[in-house]
């Protein structure tokens, strides 16, 4: 099965990797030194650089990245870079060039820029600004929900329903109170609402209460548990 496909896909992911927005410019589609623009001979697993000369491949190192994981590497190197004219823009190394060639990332890169050329999928990432980001936003920034404390899809998926019917029902209480407070201001049913200011100061002091919390935290604890035991 290739790498980044389930037996049973759920989503379509629309993510640009880190370089992404810089791939597309000009420049970077011009660079003799970037690989992505040189010719691959999948036959002979090897690379044609810009002046011609095959750069094969050698063997294959393991390497840890910035986050300690170790990562597969497929180490290319050029069969002759002497006196080649296009070596100062190509390398700074006195040897002959080498390429590190990660194939899994290469693969999900190319998956990914696939995905986010399509018209369709184009149209459906181009709301994600608009509808999505301020809403994950919020809930990272504002709410501090920055981690899953469960693990596999299946109890992410119900862990995150929990935070946002959470924020459903916070964003349902900003429009009544928005709507209320409009009420107030243009003068209309004042006795009831001022009535309703007075249940509202109330419940507010109850929201604000430790007693109020414990019972919310609890109640969290008895929807999360079950869940470490369900799958």
């Amino acid at each position: 099965m290739p790498i980044g496909e389930e037996k049973e896909p759920r989503f379509d992911f629309l993510i640009p990797y880190g370089t992404y927005l810089k791939d597309k410019t000009r420049k970077a589609r011009k660079d003799i030194k970037n690989v992505k623009n040189w010719t691959y001979v999948e036959q002979d697993d090897c690379f044609i650089c810009p002046n011609d000369r095959k750069v094969t491949f050698k063997k294959y190192q393991m390497k840890k990245n910035a986050s300690g994981h170790e990562q597969s590497y497929k180490i290319y190197e050029c069969e002759d870079c002497t006196d080649c004219p296009l070596k100062p823009q190509c390398t700074k190394g006195k040897g002959n060039r080498q390429v590190h060639w990660n194939t899994v990332f290469e693969e999900m890169k190319a998956k990914a820029k696939a995905a986010l050329e399509c018209d369709d999928k184009a149209a459906i990432y181009a709301r994600r600004k608009v509808e999505v980001e301020s809403v994950f936003g919020h809930i990272k920034g504002n709410r501090s929900f920055r981690r899953f404390s469960l693990r596999g899809l299946d109890k992410v998926h119900v862990e995150f329903g929990i935070v946002a019917l959470a924020h459903n029902m916070m964003k349902v209480a900003g429009i009544r109170l928005a709507t209320f407070i409009k009420l107030i201001r243009t003068k209309r049913s004042w006795r009831k609402s001022v009535v309703f200011l007075q249940l509202l100061y109330c419940f507010r002091d109850f929201l604000e209460s430790p007693f109020f919390m414990m019972c919310i935290q609890q109640m969290m604890e008895c929807a999360i548990t079950p869940l470490l035991y369900s799958f």
